[in-house]
């Protein structure tokens, strides 16, 4: 990793050149700007008002933030966030807190985090200050709606949702959805996933009404949670710059835990940190230093052209025709490679329309099945199935009737089973035959001979007059010749 040089004690680490249209300010001493491998900033300001602070932003693509930190504060940003390109999100760290956000949270725009009122209330009768300054912490995936502002003493616990236009300064609990001015809780036991509604088909939303995993299901664990005031406490005891920078690294940065900030009401939350190993001094640095400036000498107009520096015309237009043939020629390669890109990029598009097609059929099969297992499912089905079975000895042939009458008995017993659990929730019934990935192939089960003995079957038993189980041998062998005819 490199390590970048400012004056007056300055440090930043990490690539510099990942920016697009970003801009770092250092007007205070002995900061560090900490950016991880796959941090990649656009349209982000970051401006050091104070000294000895510490910006830490983990591996986020496209971090797109206004960030105004003064001395002695903290602002650190995890992984695997997701900042809404549609608008900024504004924090302003002051008198010496902090601003914590955890990994895979989900930001939209036009929010902004103040941790500081910033001017000075007191009480009347005793005249001592009545608004500190206190840090704000968002736990993992966490949902936080447009135009949110968070206040100080603010904590989102993981799996939390914040409504848009919601004013926020306390603890709000893992799994629950709040909102309001002031915010308030306002349900529990509720998870959310990261996926986007906005271009789904019906089939699409039929999938997602019931989620199969359980990922984001937080559980409170003692020995393993992050307890914000033990954090407090923690970097209130570090010194220097650099050492919250390496505390952050160990303890938040390489710490993956699920539960780390899930927390619930009643749950004890005055805990020390969980141990953790020291891993920042494993690092290893590139040390880059800034170039010193040299000042070019001043060149003083003559007004007295010396006839040894005089360049023919007829030399300039031939270095100018043959520049402009190198750059023809340049242009005509970059023209070549853009065409390879533009047909990989057709492939890679081609491959990946394949890829969500086959895992739609995956997901579609893993919730409902083929369409193989619904038809094998159907009586004549089954029926044609237990009449092969049985007609291959005669003791078969004794029992076929009570077979096939217990299959039917069972079939229709099944069958008002389904009618019964639909009416009490409609999201169980199964999709047509035809939508099946497999509906065709599946075609070619009605057309086999199980499938039409058993067909044979139910029609020369309705045709006479039902339940007449006498004579099934022979009733057998005469549907199973005219089925194989």
């Amino acid at each position: 990793m490199q390590k970048h040089l400012r004056e007056n004690g300055n440090i930043i680490y990490g690539d510099i050149s990942k920016q697009e249209s970003s801009k770092i300010t250092f007007n205070g001493t002995n900061n560090i700007l900490f950016l991880a491998s796959r941090c990649f900033l656009k349209k982000t300001n970051i401006t050091f008002a104070g000294n000895n602070s510490v910006v830490f932003l983990g591996d986020n693509g496209a971090v797109m933030l206004n960030i105004t930190i003064h001395t002695d504060s903290i602002c650190y940003v995890g992984n695997n966030n997701y900042f809404n390109p549609f608008g900024q999100r504004s924090l302003l760290l002051s008198e010496r807190k902090h601003i914590i956000i955890g990994n895979s949270n989900l930001l939209s725009h036009s929010i902004w985090f103040r941790n500081a009122d910033p001017h000075l209330i007191y009480d009347i009768n005793t005249n001592t200050r009545i608004n500190p300054t206190q840090s704000i912490y968002i736990g993992d995936h966490t949902w936080i709606g447009q135009e949110v502002a968070f206040l100080k003493k603010t904590f989102i616990a993981s799996g939390a949702i914040v409504g848009a236009k919601s004013v926020v300064a306390k603890i709000f609990f893992s799994n629950t959805a709040n909102a309001g001015n002031p915010a308030k809780e306002i349900k529990t036991n509720i998870f959310w996933s990261r996926e986007c509604v906005h271009n789904w088909d019906s089939n699409t939303t039929h999938q997602y009404n019931l989620m199969i995993k359980d990922d984001f299901k937080y559980t409170y664990d003692k020995s393993q949670f992050l307890s914000p005031k033990a954090i407090e406490e923690k970097l209130d005891s570090l010194k220097t710059a650099n050492e919250r920078l390496e505390f952050l690294y160990d303890a938040l940065y390489c710490n993956n835990n699920k539960d780390r900030f899930a927390y619930f009401k009643d749950c004890e939350y005055d805990i020390p940190l969980p141990s953790y190993e020291k891993k920042f001094q494993y690092l290893t640095f590139e040390t880059i230093t800034p170039k010193p400036i040299i000042q070019q000498p001043e060149i003083k107009a003559n007004t007295q052209e010396p006839q040894a520096t005089k360049i023919s015309l007829d030399s300039l237009k031939q270095e100018l025709v043959s520049k402009t043939q190198k750059l023809t020629q340049t242009k005509n390669q970059l023209d070549s490679v853009q065409k390879e890109l533009n047909l990989k990029n057709q492939e890679l598009s081609l491959k990946n329309q394949q890829l969500n097609s086959k895992a739609k059929e995956l997901n579609f099969t893993i919730r409902y099945g083929t369409a193989k297992s619904r038809i094998h499912n159907h009586l004549s089905y089954k029926l044609g199935q237990a009449m092969i079975e049985n007609s291959k000895s005669l003791l078969g042939y004794i029992r076929m009737p009570y077979v096939l009458s217990y299959i039917k008995d069972k079939h229709k017993q099944e069958q008002q089973q389904y009618q019964e659990a639909i009416k009490k929730n409609p999201n169980l019934k199964f999709p047509t035959l035809e939508s099946y990935p497999d509906y065709k192939e599946s075609l070619k089960e009605k057309e086999c001979l199980t499938y039409k003995l058993g067909e044979a079957f139910i029609k020369a038993n309705t045709a006479g007059g039902g339940h007449n189980y006498s004579n099934y041998p022979l009733l057998t062998s005469t549907l199973q010749k005219k089925c194989v005819s």
